[in-house]
């Protein structure tokens, strides 16, 4: 499975659908809540703070010269410290994101959908999908996320296309009504969730038919996915007012809810559930995928898919407790951009660093 290449068109479509996942219900009622009618301003910060991370990382990128990233840590602090810090940070974040994005899934399932579903069975059905994923190999991913981009494109534009007659600008007016603070507050907790989480794109470098396009590849799918963002964020808080929005948990649902033309097209929200599950889906599998190669490598297994099912087992138990209520649940939000920047921007610095400094004792 180690010489699985991506092309370049798998790996952008399959950046985009991670990067809306969780994401794309949630974000507008987030930035709503602290930005108020501003939020798509908070987006365009959001995607220069990008550009400039992806920068970092894309110098991280250019240091691998070939290696897989699990294997260059391990050459570049050494046998024991490499393998130690590729199991701390792979225990805490990408392991961690994936047991909050499986209840995340749950939640929303159980709040909107399917009210008297027991949890541990929704945690089964998409955890059994996403084992069998990952261990058919990156390339069965790859080809996935080609056939149902298009799918969730299209179904993007069937759901919220038909809000655009329903659009308010006053909802939108006054612009920088309550200053920059806001914004820039809520740029920091987007950035965060899920920008920040680019660093983990770097276990796909070395798999890439091109590696040297892997920084274009990022920024790519970075500016598609926030357009997609800032258009949804911009036509629900049109439709709802950030007043409405802010109160929502789902307000990018709720608004496909209000679709009605003559009795004909409406309740096109289960639309909407529908590109959910998919951009889960992919986030699940790229996370999953990024848990096994990283503990693989520290235990020196050979095949990183005997991982996929003690995985499994572990963000099932901690799905379902890694918040017992709500109160705990906005306490982690506000927490979050603090602990993601120490995987996201603090340890990809330290990598950088470290890379160049080896580079130049060796020279």
């Amino acid at each position: 499975m180690a010489n699985e290449k991506l092309t370049i068109r798998q790996m952008t479509m399959w950046f985009i659908l991670y990067q809306l996942g969780s994401a794309f219900l949630v974000l507008p009622s987030n930035l709503a809540s602290i930005a108020k009618q501003d939020a798509w301003i908070a987006l365009c910060i959001v995607l220069v703070v990008q550009l400039g991370m992806v920068m970092l990382y894309g110098g991280i990128a250019k240091q691998l010269n070939g290696l897989p990233f699990e294997q260059y840590l391990q050459t570049l602090f050494g046998l024991r410290f490499g393998k130690l810090f590729l199991l701390l940070f792979t225990l805490m974040y990408p392991l961690l994101i994936l047991s909050l994005v499986l209840r995340d899934l749950a939640d929303y399932i159980t709040t909107v959908i399917l009210p008297e579903t027991p949890m541990p069975v929704i945690f089964v059905l998409m955890l059994g999908a996403v084992i069998y994923v990952v261990y058919c190999g990156v390339s069965t991913i790859g080809r996935a996320a080609e056939v149902l981009f298009f799918l969730v494109m299209g179904l993007l534009a069937l759901g919220y296309v038909p809000l655009i007659p329903k659009m308010s600008v006053n909802n939108l007016l006054p612009a920088f009504e309550f200053g920059w603070k806001p914004i820039v507050h809520a740029s920091f907790t987007t950035i965060a969730f899920p920008y920040i989480e680019s660093v983990l794109f770097l276990y796909f470098v070395a798999q890439m038919q091109k590696p040297e396009k892997w920084k274009r590849v990022v920024i790519k799918s970075s500016m598609i996915s926030g357009f997609l963002f800032m258009c949804v964020t911009v036509i629900v808080i049109a439709v709802l007012s950030q007043g409405v929005v802010s109160t929502l948990n789902f307000s990018s649902y709720f608004a496909v809810r209000t679709i009605s033309f003559s009795d004909f097209f409406e309740r096109f929200e289960v639309g909407v559930s529908v590109i959910w599950f998919i951009a889960i889906f992919f986030r699940m599998s790229l996370l999953m995928h990024v848990s096994a190669i990283g503990l693989s490598t520290v235990f020196q297994l050979k095949d990183y898919r005997s991982l996929l099912i003690p995985i499994g087992l572990i963000t099932y138990v901690m799905a379902g407790i890694v918040w017992p209520n709500t109160a705990v649940l906005f306490t982690t939000f506000r927490i979050w951009p603090f602990y993601a920047m120490i995987f996201g921007i603090i340890c990809p610095i330290l990598i950088w660093i470290a890379g160049h400094i080896k580079q130049s004792v060796s020279n």
